[in-house]
């Protein structure tokens, strides 16, 4: 973009933007990349995101998982590694762990350590953003208020922000996926829980204290207890970890030949026997999955008919399940909404799958990178 493109879309003074421009030069986060075509007068040059500023560290955290990755400043995933944790663990652990992975990536990549200049991850549950530590989350005994931020600050001698699992997933889909195309947006996750990310008037919304999102918790009429305490949650009712729970009961009532061999064979249910039961055709297995995808539609419908977004994009493991899944949230959306919310709606699988948080977690530290490098001096804003 040039500079009269940046004040037309930021909607400040062409002097302000110049002042910014030149520093962030300076500073080498962007840089000259084209001269642009004259309408009349001088042609305009051109400014980009230096993408070889440095790397950034992008971490995601699931229940059982860890991905570590390293980026470019273009949010372009150079190395990754993902391996099997027990977020349970507790961080002291488990944050160790997820270090050795990063080192390994440095050491087998032959990458500089001191060419990261900023860390971003993603955790499982409630965040403080300001921060950096995680908020009573539910699913990470001795997590409470760990300084999640600080202990990786120190250990790479650069800033690092720490935000929920599904806000980073909404941010790489937005950013990288949809190349910023799509402003109002509402990304869902359908793991072992629920969660959901949103992109409003093209910024994430977090909520007044971080929470805004958390849809698992909508109640679905049903009687099936949640680890909140509460009946009918959507978590409870329609997450993978219902789906399993539900799989186990059916194969153990004899209802589901191919479930039970399954139980029988590896001594307990996943999500991936489940779905090895949609590919075969299962009959039980297709119940459990159109069934967890009408329920979701259902409470989708009232948060389309709230926010009205013009995009609703699914993620996490259960999304996987297919064209099945994807029909059955259509379909309850499409029947429960008023068509003047769903008119132009679309209901889409994630475009960038398992490396959308990975990099949406670039995008937020770099994002946070030029705010602080151009954030110091508030008239270069009120001009």
């Amino acid at each position: 973009m040039s500079k009269a493109e940046i004040a037309d879309e930021a909607g400040v003074s062409l002097s302000a933007v110049s002042v910014h421009v030149e520093r962030l030069i300076h500073e080498k986060l962007i840089k000259l990349s084209h001269i642009g075509e004259s309408s009349g007068g001088r042609k305009p040059k051109q400014y980009s995101v230096n993408p070889d500023y440095g790397l950034i560290l992008s971490i995601v955290m699931g229940s059982s998982f860890v991905q570590v990755a390293f980026t470019n400043f273009d949010c372009d995933i150079l190395c990754l590694k993902t391996s099997p944790i027990h977020i349970s663990d507790g961080p002291e652990k488990v944050l160790s762990f997820t270090n050795r992975l990063a080192e390994q990536l440095l050491e087998q990549y032959k990458l500089n350590k001191s060419s990261i200049k900023g860390i971003g991850i993603g955790i499982p549950g409630p965040v403080d953003f300001s921060l950096g530590i995680p908020i009573a989350p539910p699913i990470m005994p001795g997590w409470d208020r760990f300084p999640i931020r600080e202990y990786w600050a120190k250990l790479y001698d650069c800033p690092c922000y720490v935000d929920n699992d599904v806000n980073v997933m909404a941010l790489g889909e937005y950013t990288k996926g949809l190349n910023f195309t799509t402003e109002n947006l509402l990304f869902v996750k359908i793991g072992t829980g629920i969660g959901s990310g949103i992109v409003y008037d093209g910024k994430l919304y977090r909520g007044t204290t971080g929470s805004a999102g958390d849809i698992g918790h909508f109640d679905t009429g049903r009687d099936q207890i949640c680890w909140c305490g509460n009946k009918g949650c959507l978590e409870a009712v329609a997450g993978g970890k219902a789906i399993v729970s539900k799989g186990k009961e059916l194969a153990l009532a004899g209802k589901s030949g191919f479930l039970l061999t399954r139980l029988q064979d590896h001594g307990e249910l996943t999500l991936d026997d489940i779905g090895a039961g949609l590919l075969k055709l299962d009959p039980m297995a297709v119940e459990l999955v159109r069934e967890s995808g009408t329920v979701i539609g259902q409470v989708l419908a009232s948060v389309v008919n709230f926010s009205n977004p013009s995009l609703v994009v699914l993620g996490g493991k259960v999304s996987g399940f297919g064209d099945l899944f994807l029909a059955a949230i259509r379909q309850s959306v499409y029947q429960r909404s008023l068509p003047l919310a769903t008119r132009n709606l679309q209901i889409n699988k994630s475009v960038l799958g398992d490396t959308a948080g990975l990099t949406g977690g670039a995008f937020m530290t770099i994002d946070q990178l030029i705010l602080q490098a151009t954030d110091d001096d508030g008239n270069h804003f009120l001009n």
